[in-house]
């Protein structure tokens, strides 16, 4: 199942430089491919979290396209970019894309919009959700880890 948010702003980063030093400002153990043009990427964005490669798909959207689709009247006013984040079900692409959006709005002075739950979050409240996940996610893969072992013995 793919999972979905925007970052959505009136400014844009212009280099991956700019969003690992964004991202090392936030204190985040992950680090950007360094040899990706931000400006021009459509698709998956490497990334490593902490000692584990990963990486998230990352994508210029339209945003008025992207405001109408999720909603106008969700929006305090109209934002000028988006930034589409898309992952797996996969809990290192979900923790590296949170990071990395978090970043990139505190950055930019945008939000985040996160389609699961249909809300927009501040930089400030998007910190939080990380921090959530950071702390639930050990707890998360060992339910998985069981799940899997359950349907490989059968």
């Amino acid at each position: 199942m793919a999972m979905e948010m925007h970052v959505l702003s009136d400014r844009r980063l212009g280099s991956i430089a700019e969003w690992q030093r964004a991202i090392d400002a936030e204190g985040f153990p992950l680090w950007l491919a360094p040899d990706v043009e931000l400006t021009a990427t459509q698709g998956f964005l490497p990334a490593r979290l902490e000692r584990k490669q990963t990486g998230f798909e990352c994508f210029h959207d339209d945003a008025r396209k992207t405001m109408s689709f999720l909603g106008n009247e969700k929006f305090d006013h109209r934002w000028a970019n988006a930034l589409g984040f898309r992952w797996t079900g996969d809990a290192a692409e979900m923790q590296a894309a949170w990071m990395a959006a978090t970043a990139y709005a505190s950055a930019t002075g945008g939000v985040v919009f996160d389609h699961q739950e249909g809300k927009v979050f501040t930089p400030l409240q998007a910190r939080e959700i990380v921090s959530d996940i950071v702390r639930d996610l050990p707890a998360a893969e060992a339910i998985m880890e069981k799940i899997k072992g359950k349907f490989s013995a059968q």
